[in-house]
């Protein structure tokens, strides 16, 4: 009769575990997804969905100097960052980006007048 009770002490055990296990779960969750934070304080967003400062390009000149090529807004600053300080080199207007589609879209332009150039320079030879 004691293997029988050892026996559903540690099933219900095992189940209060995976019980606490899932409310844990489902509280991280929670807390990353934000419901939480909404919930107490009314909040529907922590951050910005478009930021405005991305760093495009990074250049390693040595140990203790880099090139950056930051993008704030409509504006491309073109910097050198030291150990003791920062300077900008340039700064102007940023070029406009062009989508990926339309990208792709210049390229295979590109490529197809390269060719038809070439076959066209090749026949006058």
């Amino acid at each position: 009769m004691s293997e029988h009770f050892q026996w559903t002490q540690y099933f219900l055990a095992m189940i209060v575990l995976a019980g606490l296990l899932g409310l844990f779960g489902l509280f991280a969750l929670a807390v990353q997804r934000g419901w939480l934070l909404q919930q107490l304080t009314g909040l529907t967003r922590f951050r910005p969905s478009e930021r405005r400062m991305k760093i495009t390009e990074t250049l390693v000149i040595d140990p203790r100097r880099r090139v950056v090529i930051l993008r704030i807004d409509d504006e491309e600053r073109v910097i050198l960052m030291g150990v003791q300080e920062e300077t900008v080199l340039k700064a102007g207007e940023a070029p406009v980006e062009m989508p990926p589609e339309t990208l792709t879209e210049t390229m295979t332009e590109t490529k197809a007048d390269t060719v038809t150039a070439s076959v066209e320079e090749g026949k006058a030879s």
